[in-house]
């Protein structure tokens, strides 16, 4: 596996993979944190977004997919760090999967349109970047 150095990566990629990891590190945790309370019978309404209950609502299951995913996400960030294009297609199948999930556990409601914008421009964005590599970073 070869490994690049942060000099041959282009300081917006850095940046772009950075907040994506953070990201993807606090929704692990808001599942993980979300799922303690759940147990104890402790969650309050004002701590989670309206969101995040209605994924409480939904069962550990759908939960423990959505912390799966995340994890998945970090692994192709990691890819993507290492500048590999492998990277890049799991995090654009794997965010497809993340927006379409909640419609198949809650319904059409959780198709929001902010959502899709914000995942869309970091989609092209990522894009820009590693549909152009040559196939010998593979």
């Amino acid at each position: 596996m070869k490994t690049t150095s942060r000099s041959s990566r282009p300081w917006f990629l850095t940046i772009l993979l950075l907040g994506s990891a953070i990201t993807q590190l606090l929704w692990i945790l808001m599942f993980v944190v979300l799922i303690v309370l759940s147990a104890k019978r402790e969650v309050h309404q004002g701590l989670f977004p309206g969101l995040v209950m209605d994924y409480l609502q939904t069962g550990y299951l759908f939960i423990t997919a959505q912390i799966l995913l995340s994890v998945v996400c970090l692994y192709s960030i990691v890819l993507m760090w290492q500048q590999r294009k492998t990277g890049f297609y799991i995090y654009t199948a794997n965010k497809v999967i993340v927006y379409f999930l909640p419609v198949l556990f809650i319904g059409y409601t959780h198709l929001t349109l902010p959502g899709l914008f914000i995942t869309a421009i970091f989609l092209v964005a990522y894009g820009t970047f590693f549909t152009g590599q040559s196939e010998k970073r593979q």
